[in-house]
């Protein structure tokens, strides 16, 4: 697997998290394990984090769908359509 594709699945895992507390250990060890200055502006707003909920909620009432890595890629390639 090579590292565009870890990255996806790691994202597709964290979008499916829908626990707060399991939330805030990962970014717990986030901030643990990969240093880097973090600006108090890059902290998740209030409203950035009830727009991810709505998108989440949205997803699981069906209402709007997520694309695998190849559906992802053919998009952004420009062939602009998805498999059914």
């Amino acid at each position: 697997m090579d590292i565009a594709a870890t990255k996806l699945e790691l994202i597709e895992r964290l979008m499916s998290i829908m626990d707060e507390k399991t939330l805030r250990k990962l970014a717990g060890y986030f901030k643990r394990e990969i240093p880097g200055k973090v600006e108090e502006d890059d902290d998740i707003t209030d409203e950035e984090y009830a727009e991810f909920n709505e998108a989440i909620a949205k997803h699981e009432r069906g209402e709007a769908k997520f694309h695998s890595m190849e559906e992802s890629m053919r998009l952004i390639r420009g062939s602009g359509k998805t498999k059914t």
